[in-house]
């Protein structure tokens, strides 16, 4: 902890002396807004937590996606639901049937679009949860093929840990606006080698981009745009902004503005 709090005062030392900021930090609703406070007060990544994000009006916000055993798409983090019941390896009755902690179902991911389509400024940044086999193939171009029908490519962004992926979605949607995500210190890819595969955004967890503080200049030079997570504190916000990130991750709005 006292090592990454060093590089935390060191980075917004470095900065602070020697760039201007020239634009305000976007904030992204990480699973929706799901909190008051610190503390959580509905279910993430359900309707409830997005219709949140929207009355506070968001630059944006990132929600994940499975494909289940009947091939329907619904929002949810983790795979697991509960001892004997999962989000690729059920139906999608039996994943409608659960009750969230705080009283919501699990969306669908249509319903989840249909109502993110009506604050269309908002961005919405689907999360590609990793599937065996090809069925990630299939989760993209179902996904690909409601955000066609619903004309919301504009307002979208794809997002997942594996560049593979990542070149999945390029390949079916060039036009798709995609994010690396990455949390591995010795495996995150360079400014050069994110602009020379043609991604839009990177989404570096904060470990490993304050050991890489001289790549965010790099980024916007090459105009990608850049995600720091997870922000949960003033302190870290505020470190953001004066790094230049373009965009923030919070599961706490209210702790990190206030």
């Amino acid at each position: 902890m006292k090592k990454i709090v060093l590089l935390l005062a060191s980075a917004l030392f470095v900065f602070t002396a020697c760039t201007e900021q020239t634009a305000q930090v976007k904030i992204l609703a990480h699973r929706g807004n799901a909190s008051t406070g610190s503390q959580f007060t509905t279910d993430e990544n359900t309707l409830d937590a997005l219709a949140r994000a929207q009355e506070l009006d968001f630059a944006g916000v990132e929600f994940d996606v499975h494909l289940t055993a009947d091939n329907q798409l619904v929002i949810r983090h983790d795979n697991k639901i509960t001892d004997g019941l999962s989000c690729q390896e059920c139906s999608f009755d039996e994943i409608r049937a659960y009750v969230l902690p705080f009283g919501h179902q699990i969306p669908t991911l249509r319903e989840w679009l249909v109502q993110a389509k009506k604050t269309p400024h908002i961005k919405q940044l689907l999360e590609i949860k990793s599937h065996k086999g090809d069925r990630e193939k299939e989760l993209i171009a179902m996904s690909l093929e409601i955000i066609r029908e619903l004309d919301m490519l504009d307002q979208m962004y794809m997002l997942s840990f594996d560049t593979e992926v990542i070149d999945e979605v390029l390949r079916q949607e060039p036009n798709m606006k995609v994010v690396l995500n990455s949390s591995n210190l010795h495996h995150s890819l360079t400014p050069e080698e994110v602009k020379s595969r043609g991604y839009h955004a990177v989404s570096y967890n904060i470990n490993v981009i304050l050991n890489h503080t001289d790549w965010i200049e790099q980024f916007r030079n090459y105009g990608i745009e850049t995600f720091l997570w997870m922000v949960n504190t003033p302190y870290t916000y505020n470190i953001a902004k004066d790094l230049g990130f373009t965009w923030v991750t919070t599961d706490f709005y209210d702790a990190i503005v206030k």
